[in-house]
């Protein structure tokens, strides 16, 4: 029977956790509100694992290792409760729902779950002959046929994975366009209101971002808009319904506005779900 000590905790390889080095009473373990990390927990003079005398290493002349690794020493009980701890402080679909969906936070019905595993979909390769993934390229087309027309746009793409994926693509379809034109704009506008990872992608596609403030009740400063507006803006990225979970009533005001200057509107799809069937973005 293994001993525990008066706060109640059993000491392990190293002793973490003990009671002499918690704040508190139950050292946030009822909560789970802290885990430490695995270099705190370890420590870097031991192992956690138990190896025969060692071979004479090969001789690896400049791949051989020449200072310490640094990696603590685990047991594996306690490798194992450490990432165990960690896997229960995800936040999933399956513990609550998403109050905003994000790009790829969307809810995905268990079937669907299932659908994407049938071997139909899961065992095909992308360089497996075309007349051997007909039914694939059926159920992508009908999807794309769907989408234009819930989104009210002329064409989509297909191959993006993931909405960051997407939102890169539309960014460097406006630089396409602009540098097709001979033109070399470099601002992209970016609302507070917009969502989180726009200013990321507009930078990695080599634009300079500058924000536009929002109003009082969260939405786009349309005045603040169209002051900005100039030969060196290349268009403007707006999440609508926004991150605010508002939608942008300016939104058509803030299109002819940006193309009147030249400019390009990129709309993010992150909350489209709560307007779809409602309102499409092309009629803005």
């Amino acid at each position: 029977m293994t001993a525990l000590n008066p706060a109640g905790w059993r000491p392990e390889m190293h002793g973490a956790g003990g009671a002499a080095d918690t704040a508190t009473f139950t050292g946030n373990r009822a909560l789970m509100l802290e885990e430490p990390l695995i270099f705190e927990i370890g420590s870097t003079a031991t192992t956690g694992v138990d190896f025969d005398e060692a071979a004479p290493a090969a001789d690896l002349g400049a791949l051989m290792r020449r200072d310490p690794i640094g990696l603590p020493g685990l047991s594996e009980s306690e490798t194992v409760r450490h990432y165990t701890r960690l896997s229960r402080q995800n936040y999933a679909i399956d513990l609550g729902l998403f109050p905003l969906g994000s790009c790829t936070m969307k809810h995905n019905p268990r079937l669907n779950e299932k659908v994407a595993r049938m071997p139909g979909f899961a065992d095909v390769h992308p360089l497996q002959p075309q007349e051997t993934v007909q039914g694939a390229l059926a159920v992508i087309n009908e999807l794309a046929v769907w989408l234009i027309e819930l989104t009210g746009m002329y064409g989509v793409a297909m191959s993006p994975k993931a909405g960051a994926h997407g939102e890169l693509c539309g960014i460097l379809c406006i630089k396409a366009a602009l540098e097709a034109r001979g033109e070399d704009r470099r601002v992209l506008l970016v609302p507070e209101s917009a969502h989180g990872t726009n200013p990321a992608t507009a930078a990695f596609a080599g634009f300079t971002v500058e924000d536009i403030p929002a109003t009082a009740e969260g939405r786009v400063d349309l005045a603040a808009l169209k002051a900005r507006l100039g030969p060196d803006v290349a268009g403007v990225m707006i999440t609508n319904p926004n991150t605010c979970g508002l939608f942008e009533r300016d939104m058509k005001a803030i299109s002819d506005a940006v193309h009147a200057v030249g400019g390009y509107v990129y709309c993010d799809g992150a909350n489209f779900n709560a307007i779809v069937g409602k309102v499409r973005p092309g009629d803005l």
